[in-house]
């Protein structure tokens, strides 16, 4: 399906690193379809931080850090809008002022001291990329822990969010109360793979991953034939 879209550029950037930055030879490099793989090893001391940027700037951030070691997800919703009397895609980000970043720490600070060359904003500032705090846990310092997405969890949101569908819908926590069922993983069709909990939404079955003090992310209409059960 072709997605249509004034921002297309930035958010193909924001979403996606060339192939070739990753492989099984070189685990140096990070790219979306190396994370995916069921072969990927974690790199040591990497770990899916969540960032804050300024309101609206968080598609443009997301592309303007990444490099072969680092890898930031900035997820869309596809919105279908009529123009002209014609059927036409638009893609708005998920969660405005946030994104994620694959990384070693150490990196993101380097990048949260220095100025952030933006193509459409030259006035962006230093200190403006600031990481989200968990304040349920405590560091050895006793100050409250940055906040992390372990990473199953972001693998199977990233499969969910990539697909440029509709029907997929991101909600931020304080703001979804479906009820969940059974803990499944999807077996067939393009969402298969992803494991999450069950759910009804708008009267049709679908699958929810569950960005702990985030987001949730649901999948369009899975059948349940589609859907395996797992045991926790």
């Amino acid at each position: 399906m072709a997605v249509n879209t004034i921002e297309e550029e930035s958010v193909r950037k924001a979403a996606v690193l060339p192939d070739n930055l990753c492989s099984t030879d070189d685990e140096s490099g990070v790219s979306l379809n190396y994370i995916l793989s069921p072969t990927f090893v974690e790199p040591e001391g990497y770990q899916w931080f969540v960032l804050r940027v300024p309101y609206g700037k968080e598609r443009e951030v997301a592309a303007s850090i990444q490099s072969p070691t680092l890898f930031s997800y900035a997820p869309v919703q596809t919105l279908a809008l009529v123009r002209n009397g014609k059927r036409a895609f638009v893609e708005k980000s998920a969660l405005p002022n946030m994104f994620f970043a694959y990384a070693r720490e150490q990196e993101l600070l380097y990048w949260q001291e220095r100025p952030i060359v933006l193509k459409n904003h030259t006035d962006w500032q230093p200190g403006q990329l600031r990481f989200m705090y968990d304040h349920t846990r405590k560091n050895d310092q006793g100050y409250d822990r940055k906040m992390t997405v372990p990473f199953e969890q972001m693998r199977h949101f990233i499969r969910v969010t990539m697909q440029h569908d509709e029907h997929v819908r991101i909600y931020l926590n304080d703001a979804f109360s479906a009820k969940q069922g059974d803990y499944v993983e999807v077996i067939e069709g393009k969402f298969a793979g992803v494991r999450g909990h069950v759910a009804r939404l708008h009267g049709q079955t679908c699958v929810l991953v569950n960005l702990d003090g985030i987001c949730v992310a649901s999948t369009a209409y899975v059948p349940k034939a589609f859907l395996k059960k797992i045991n926790l």
